[in-house]
């Protein structure tokens, strides 16, 4: 994987903006093929941190469009000292987040990929803490949290993406080491299976608040 922001269609005010906000880091973004959609997907790679390594701090993170093509996929330096970095599951090693980008360039960067667009992921309320960032409610799709993905796999909490990955798309995720590239990718590809439905309910909602 390259340490690369791979985007297209970043509109020249946002590039501007992202520039002047990351001058000190010395770091402009590269264009690339991968289109920026009208939905995105999200997912993050944690190592632990704090007392027993316990708490989670940001170690990588991807964003896909709607297609499955990678628009950002970096790792990020350590932000303090690593107590756990959960190779068994996270696949992150030190040498890795060395060699990744710094945490205010990457936060930058994510924040202008989403503006004005519909956030899809799971668990998407860790992903949000650990970059410090908040996304407007009505723009977020968590397919953990949204009722007809539960029913349709008769779940009686809160569905993992790997079982919705094999019930819902028949395919195996997270067989050992999470790569945050196929998560971000199962997310988008089960949101689009309910988007009709779930944009729907949206709408709905909406009209009864206003």
């Amino acid at each position: 994987m390259d340490n690369i922001l791979g985007i297209r269609n970043l509109s020249i005010s946002d590039e501007k903006s992202l520039i002047k906000k990351n001058k000190s880091l010395r770091i402009r973004p590269k264009i690339f093929s991968a289109e920026l959609t009208e939905c995105l997907a999200l997912d993050c790679e944690f190592v632990g941190t704090g007392p027993d390594g316990k708490d989670h701090m940001l170690a990588r993170v991807s964003v896909v469009n709607e297609r499955g093509e990678v628009i950002l996929d970096t790792y990020v330096k350590p932000q303090r000292a690593v107590i756990d970095y959960r190779t068994d599951i996270s696949g992150i090693r030190p040498e890795l987040m060395e060699s990744g980008k710094d945490y205010g360039y990457v936060r930058e960067t994510v924040k202008v990929l989403l503006h004005g667009r519909i956030l899809v992921g799971h668990a998407l309320k860790n992903d949000l803490l650990v970059l410090n960032l908040r996304h407007p409610k009505h723009m977020v799709r968590d397919t953990s949290r949204f009722n007809p993905i539960a029913r349709r796999i008769r779940s009686l909490g809160t569905p993992s993406l790997k079982n919705l990955s094999k019930i819902i798309l028949g395919e195996e995720i997270q067989n050992g080491i999470h790569d945050s590239i196929e998560d971000a990718c199962a997310a988008m590809k089960i949101y689009r299976i309910f988007q009709d439905e779930w944009e729907k309910s949206q709408r709905k909602m909406a009209r009864r608040y206003r």
